[in-house]
């Protein structure tokens, strides 16, 4: 019975096949163990990197300087109640639209707000039931004293000076604001609760530029129409089709894209507003969600870490070179009335927000291009177990190859679509191209796309290099083993 058992052939031939087996599985294990330690000391430096960049409480004075100049920062819901169309107030020959919005929510629910609109092609068209969103300027200032006193601009005449306090952060501050000969009414007095909005000063220090009593009628202004509706049903549209094709995965997809959102409110946004260094803040940011993103939607896996590791290889490479691109060609960062509004808070780095823009754009694309390249090493190697680190280096540069050719048009499609109506408004100017490439709003678009696609173009044979090197050449694994 226990001649059944003996394997066939010479058993010295079984001994000589498992010690070349003892030999050569721990190459491929060293080198994905290396890998791994590389994976590990780049997630400890993110780490450090969120703890030492993580923003206090500093990012929230923006926020009352931003209350200062008149911005709003509560909106209401309200509901479109009445449209007139006819001559304007005070303008006969030129039709406006008179709109009432009753307010839905809100401390003025229940009221009924008028707002006047001209007639131009940017006025949006309204209709009786349509949902509206109004903004709401709330009270910043209290009204501490009232004083009569010769005019600043005509001292034969008296000017009522209102002495306001404006308390932004805890320290409160003593400001007057002169008001003109007869301009005075009941929401002024003692102890009011008023609107003031201000300017910074050549020394620094504010000054009151405009003081308004409370009244709904000065409070509320149309902001936008309510889209909410739309874009929920929206969203459970796309998380329906995601999980309807990708199952399982696509559901980690969603989650790994739910941390991404709230790396960039919680973390990037907050810092960058706090005074932080933007690219860093880009850098650590986009690790953070590399790492959330890939192990969330593709498993803790050999070919998620190669992933990882090329896309925070192509991140910093990214990040280096649009550095050195930005400084030499000479960009601002003010390319944008956005961006013009963000030169009065001193803490706002604005060139290096041009560039963490530039690296958190190229993020998404990049990690594509990563796991894609890792993924379609691994099939090749499963496909045929034979293959060498050098065949599948090869075989896995070639798909890489057609598909940096997609992903460097997609990125440009993508900038030229956001910068389309300002393409069109050069183009009716008559511009050259030249000129057109060389105005900074659209060479920052350029750079964007140039610098991206250097950082796609490198992430491929980097990834493809490791991705060979990580999956061995010892035959017989499954493809199940390899991507555990």
């Amino acid at each position: 019975m226990g001649s059944d058992l003996e394997p066939a052939g010479d058993p010295a031939d079984l001994d000589d096949w498992l010690e070349y087996g003892a030999e050569m599985e721990p190459e491929p294990r060293r080198r994905f163990d290396l890998l791994v330690g590389i994976a590990v000391v780049l997630g400890l430096a993110t780490l450090v990197g969120l703890v030492a960049l993580w923003p206090g409480s500093g990012f929230r004075q923006p926020l009352t300087e931003l209350s200062a100049l008149g911005v709003p920062s509560e909106f209401y819901a309200a509901r479109v109640t009445n449209v007139v169309v006819g001559p304007c107030q005070g303008l006969v020959t030129v039709d406006c639209a008179t709109v009432d919005f009753e307010l839905t929510a809100g401390p003025d629910a229940g009221y009924v707000f008028t707002q006047e609109f001209g007639d131009s092609p940017t006025t949006p068209t309204f209709e009786v039931g349509q949902s509206a969103v109004l903004s709401y300027i709330s009270p910043n200032a209290v009204l501490r004293d009232i004083i009569d006193r010769p005019c600043a601009f005509d001292d034969t005449q008296t000017c009522r000076v209102l002495a306001i306090v404006f308390d932004s952060t805890g320290d409160p501050q003593y400001l007057e604001y002169e008001l003109f000969p007869g301009e005075t009414g009941p929401e002024f007095f003692v102890g009011a609760q008023v609107i003031a909005e201000f300017f910074e000063g050549e020394d620094g220090e504010l000054e009151v530029f405009n003081v308004t009593g409370l009244s709904p009628s000065r409070q509320y202004q149309f902001a936008d129409f309510q889209r909410r509706g739309t874009l929920i049903w929206l969203a459970i549209a796309f998380g329906i089709v995601v999980v309807a094709l990708g199952g399982w995965r696509g559901a980690a997809a969603l989650g790994g894209l739910v941390a991404s959102v709230g790396v960039l409110l919680l973390f990037v946004l907050p810092a960058i507003l706090d005074g932080r260094s933007p690219v860093l803040v880009a850098v650590v940011g986009a690790a953070t969600i590399a790492f959330l993103a890939l192990y969330t939607a593709h498993g803790f896996s050999r070919m998620t870490t190669v992933a990882l590791i090329g896309t925070l290889a192509a991140l910093i490479l990214t990040a280096v070179l649009s550095s050195l691109v930005v400084e030499i060609a000479g960009f601002t960062g003010f390319v944008s009335e956005e961006s013009a509004l963000l030169t009065l808070f001193d803490s706002i780095d604005v060139r290096g927000l041009l560039l963490a823009g530039i690296v958190l754009g190229a993020a998404g694309a990049i990690d594509d291009v990563t796991v894609t390249q890792a993924s379609a090493v691994w099939e090749l190697r499963a496909a045929n177990p034979g293959l060498t680190s050098a065949e599948l280096f090869s075989r896995g540069l070639r798909i890489g190859r057609d598909h940096i050719a997609s992903t460097v048009n997609t990125l440009l499609l993508a900038y030229a679509g956001a910068a389309l109506p300002l393409l069109v408004l050069f183009v009716l100017s008559e511009q050259s191209l030249g000129t057109v490439a060389n105005s900074e709003v659209v060479a920052v678009e350029i750079v964007r796309t140039l610098v991206g696609s250097i950082g796609l173009v490198a992430a491929v044979p980097f990834t493809t290099w490791m991705a060979s090197v990580a999956v061995g050449a010892a035959p017989g694994r499954s493809a199940a083993t390899e991507r555990a």
